[in-house]
């Protein structure tokens, strides 16, 4: 799976145009549970790992030990941790023997928006805590499930409301600006460190990124102490005034 990354590439051949965050959408579901079926590309952000902890009552490193797998991001060259299916059957290990979810309430980002797809544009001076730069930089788009189930019409606010998906915009879109900001850096370090530090390098983001997290305890707070703490090692491995924040800088 070389191609996995934090990232997705759409199908070829298609167009998905934006739905106006005012507008409506359509879409077929039969609950029949195909969408979660023979699927090895769920990749997870922070906040998806921190979500499904809390709700497994799991430290965040068993989560990906029981049901994940950490690999080094194709092109971003960063690490990034993706659902694993299920040896036996090739599905979701999630997927209930009634092809339901038994994470329904915390089920990671990507599942919860299907079949929405999210696009994000990152630009200069970007601030995810401003609702105009949200609607900016965050688009959604609808996908064709394949089903001939029963057609159903919202409203995007409506449909974004049932999984609480706007309220968490804010975290989603610091997370795709600082892990596009970080690896630009890695790709960067990697032509000028040692293997054995590039090694250091990776563990000390994986674990800024995803594994030290207490569920008990707010997402936010936390990434921002990992991300400073992160920027510290950055810096030293630099050792110039580059930063992984658009608005700091070294010191």
């Amino acid at each position: 799976m070389s191609s996995i990354d934090i990232s997705a590439a759409l199908p070829p051949g298609a167009d998905y145009p934006d739905i106006p965050f005012d507008g409506d959408f359509s879409f077929r579901c039969g609950g029949c549970g195909n969408c979660c079926r023979k699927r090895n590309d769920i990749v997870l952000s922070g906040l998806d790992l921190w979500r499904l902890a809390g709700r497994l009552g799991l430290p965040t490193e068993l989560v990906i030990a029981s049901f994940g797998k950490k690999v080094t991001g194709s092109s971003s060259r960063i690490p990034v941790i993706r659902l694993m299916p299920r040896k036996d059957t090739g599905n979701c290990p999630f997927l209930t023997a009634r092809s339901g979810c038994a994470v329904h309430s915390h089920k990671p980002l990507v599942c919860a928006l299907y079949p929405l797809g999210q696009s994000i544009e990152i630009f200069p001076g970007i601030d995810p805590s401003k609702e105009s730069d949200r609607r900016k930089a965050i688009h959604y788009f609808s996908q064709d499930t394949g089903c001939s189930g029963e057609k159903v019409t919202l409203s995007l606010r409506e449909y974004l409301a049932g999984f609480a998906i706007e309220e968490r915009e804010e975290l989603d879109l610091r997370w795709a600006r600082d892990c596009l900001a970080l690896s630009s850096r890695v790709k960067g370090l990697e032509k000028r460190l040692r293997p054995i530090e590039m090694k250091y390098l990776q563990r000390k983001i994986e674990r800024a990124l995803y594994l030290d997290y207490d569920s008990e305890t707010d997402f936010a707070p936390q990434y921002e102490q990992n991300i400073a703490e992160l920027e510290r090692v950055l810096c030293k491995l630099e050792g110039d005034t580059s930063s992984l924040q658009t608005d700091e800088r070294c010191t």
